[in-house]
């Protein structure tokens, strides 16, 4: 009750401190089409221009049926949006300034009719001096949004050549806003985080991290950093361990520049671990710090002590890549996240909370925030520090070729710096990567056959390539963030290259762009697999919202609903060759979520059972941002489809598979606990109706992370032909089963297969959604 009431203590002190001192300017807003003498409209801030046509009925909901299709036109025009304030008389006579944490994204900003700001990056926050612009009553605050397409086809005209990938790459935009093969096209614009006034502090201490420098369990080396910001001759900066009522640090230091760096020791630290291999110990750190002896920051601080490595080294093989954990190897379990809903100022914090405690409910111990959406907020990453879910988080940048002009570039360096100076005070964050699938296509996708026409295009484009993603983005993180690892680019080699299984991370896509069978996962097993899937689709109450009633999904409103250009195609081709045979939308939707289960637990069970080879499984991907056909293990209302129970059974510390060699069934197991475990592993050979056929027992001591052969099980032909049997594999210790899984000898019916499912038939576990645009149910 202690812990509890001094935090809350501390943030009801910090809130009314931040209340007196700012103005937050989220009420009162109107919109309308730019330069036209249309009627201003209520708008909603943080909002979008969608969110706020669709709450004044100007559109119908763009998550229904086709209507997706019916509203490209918003993002072909410009508009503007209004407020007027006033301020309070104990704001006059101080040097006040307009802070924008996120506008989205080209804009003009008027301050009672002077223009103070031009924008241009969704990722940056700015801050706008306004002392003498500002009045007491009636300050009318206008921001013009221009039209990112405008912007697209301004900024690609001004280049001999368009760049190869996506016309996304011009602005420093949420890429998935211009559409994806998961995900619909509305490149919105509006203020899409908050806008406030604030009295600038004299000093002020921002962006404050205690990072981990070393650490075992008798004493650990500590960072803590921060900016400074305003003049000032001495700091005196003092930190309290407020568990053991001890002292860490009390030292003064000048003022050297706006980057205070101090460090300080720990004696017997209780370390942090990920999920499964061990606690998610904090400590309590109260940190003081006074500019010239007044008071400028007080807060408490919960920091977990870990240190975190990536292992990327030539061997024997190829080249590794796994994490460290307080010097221990851990194999990753995890997938790949999107933003919780397309427009993302509707997420709350407890939308993107439940995304992390879903994670920790499904046994994993990672997550992937792709760089195909937006930087992950501070509520998300506190949760997984929390729950224990280390986080490998990209830079914005996805699937294209991009600007290498030196405006470009210093735009993004400030992005860059700004996010991970946020970003670099959570335990959780674990792994910076510069930027999804570049390096791939620009080698793979035949990026450089489309610039044959201009002879120095391959070798500007490829320099300025280097330059942003081997020199600006590294040298940031190594200056403002020295503990995190840096990876370039995601995947390290194509699918299609050899090295994709031996070197680094891989994204290996041949099961379902290059329709290779599901059993072709047990073959190509990489280092570790950053990407991998199968769709499948989304509840049946899902499907039928935006359905028109037909059987099959090959309405116009199921095809609107699925991004991919062969998605059904794909999975119908997938359920002939399985053995499928769905006779309505029900089934298909059953047969769907059956095949993509399979195909996950094919890929996950050879990754794993592959250990220390293969040192890591992130699936794409763990969600939706609206209702669709996709590779999602949760859809967009929050039901599990069948494989996120495969998952969760899979990621669980101690698992066991198998696989036919010749004649022989061969059994394996493995761990991934820190501390060696010893089981019993029981294998039953039963036909669907319970009867037992065969049984085999074996005792097996397993050591972290090294998958061995626990036995063999001898099959005849005639058992190997039969389709009404199948395999239970338990795993036992500590008195009590842990695992359970289910193998099929041969393709067998769609009924057949649903009632052998048992361990995850007509479970119906759902994480209820907040967020906007919800589709109506009524």
């Amino acid at each position: 009750m202690k812990r509890i009431t001094l935090s809350l203590i501390a943030i009801l002190i910090s809130a009314a401190a931040f209340a007196q001192q700012t103005i937050l300017l989220n009420d009162s807003w109107v919109f309308r089409q730019f330069d036209s003498q249309d009627t201003w409209l209520p708008a909603k801030v943080p909002g979008s221009v969608h969110t706020d046509l669709f709450a004044n009925g100007k559109i119908p909901n763009p998550f229904l049926g086709c209507n997706n299709m019916q509203v490209s036109w918003i993002d072909s025009v410009d508009w503007e949006y209004r407020s007027v304030f006033d301020i309070p008389d104990s704001f006059n006579n101080r040097e006040l300034e307009l802070v924008f944490d996120g506008l989205d994204t080209h804009a003009d900003v008027f301050l009672n009719t002077v223009k103070i700001l031009r924008a241009n990056n969704m990722f940056r926050r700015c801050a706008v001096s306004c002392t003498n612009i500002v009045r007491n009553r009636g300050n009318e605050l206008r921001i013009v949004f221009h039209s990112s397409i405008k912007v697209v086809d301004s900024l690609a005209a001004m280049m001999p050549f368009r760049l190869p990938g996506g016309e996304w790459a011009y602005v420093r935009k949420a890429a998935y806003h211009f559409g994806w093969d998961w995900g619909p096209r509305f490149v919105t614009c509006g203020i899409w985080k908050p806008i406030y006034l604030r009295i600038k502090p004299k000093v002020a201490v921002e962006n404050i991290a205690f990072v981990t420098l070393n650490a075992n369990p008798q004493q650990a080396t500590m960072l803590a950093s921060f900016n400074l910001v305003g003049n000032a001759d001495v700091l005196t900066i003092k930190v309290v361990d407020l568990d053991y009522n001890k002292d860490y640090l009390n030292k003064k230091i000048r003022a050297n520049g706006d980057e205070v760096d101090v460090k300080f020791t720990v004696d017997n630290p209780k370390l942090w671990w990920p999920n499964g291999m061990g606690n998610q110990n904090l400590s309590r750190f109260k940190i003081m710090i006074y500019a010239d002896s007044e008071l400028v920051y007080s807060k408490i601080h919960e920091v977990g002590i870990r240190t975190v490595r990536l292992v990327s080294e030539p061997d024997s093989i190829g080249q590794s890549f796994y994490l460290e954990v307080n010097g221990r190897p851990m194999f990753a379990k995890g997938a790949n996240l999107i933003p919780p809903n397309f427009f993302v100022h509707s997420i709350s914090d407890s939308a993107w909370i439940r995304m992390a405690d879903l994670a920790a409910q499904s046994n994993f111990n990672m997550l992937r925030v792709w760089g195909g959406g937006v930087y992950a907020p501070d509520a998300f990453m506190e949760e997984c520090t929390r729950k224990g879910i280390l986080v490998w988080h990209d830079f914005m940048f996805a699937c294209s070729m991009y600007p290498y002009d030196s405006v470009f570039q210093a735009n993004v360096r400030e992005e860059a710096i700004q996010q991970v100076k946020r970003l670099r005070k959570h335990t959780s964050l674990a792994l910076w990567c510069g930027n999804n699938e570049v390096d791939e296509g620009w080698h793979n996708w035949g990026w450089q056959n489309q610039l044959t026409s201009f002879v120095e295009a391959p070798n500007e484009l490829w320099g300025g390539y280097q330059q942003l993603f081997h020199e600006l983005l590294p040298s940031v993180v190594a200056r403002y963030d020295s503990t995190r690892c840096y990876w370039p680019s995601s995947p390290m080699f194509g699918w299609g290259n050899p090295k994709s299984m031996t070197h680094g991370d891989s994204h290996y896509w041949g099961v379902w762009w290059g329709r290779e069978p599901i059993e072709r996962y047990l073959q190509k097993v990489p280092r570790f697999m950053s990407e991998y899937g199968f769709q499948g689709a989304p509840s049946v109450h899902v499907m039928q919202l935006f359905n028109d009633g037909k059987n099959m999904p090959d309405s116009a409103q199921l095809l609107c609903h699925q991004k991919h250009p062969v998605g059904y195609q794909t999975i119908n081709e997938f359920l002939q060759r399985e053995g499928f045979k769905p006779n309505n939308l029900y089934e298909w939707v059953e047969s769907s979520q059956m095949l993509q289960a399979q195909g996950y637990a094919h890929a996950i069970e050879a990754q794993r059972l592959s250990s220390p080879y293969c040192m890591g499984t992130l699936y794409w991907q763990l969600n939706d941002c609206w209702p669709v056909v996709s590779w999602s293990s949760v859809d967009y209302e929050g039901n599990w489809k069948r494989v996120q129970h495969y998952v969760k059974n899979l990621y669980k510390p101690v698992i066991a598979g198998a696989y036919l060699s010749d004649s022989m069934l061969v059994v394996k197991a493995v761990s991934d606990s820190i501390n060696p475990v010893s089981a019993s592993i029981s294998t039953l050979i039963k036909d669907v109706n319970g009867n037992q056929i065969a049984q085999y027992k074996w005792a097996v001591g397993l050591k972290p992370n090294v998958a061995v052969e626990v036995g063999k099980v001898p099959l005849n032909r005639k058992l190997m032909t039969r389709n009404d049997i199948y395999l239970d594999i338990s795993i036992y210790f500590d008195n009590k089963k842990h695992f359970e899984s289910v193998y099929y000898f041969t393709r067998m019916p769609h009924k057949t297969i649903l009632q052998m499912d048992k361990m995850v038939q007509r479970l119906r576990e759902k994480v209820k959604p907040e967020q906007g645009m919800q589709i109506d149910t009524k």
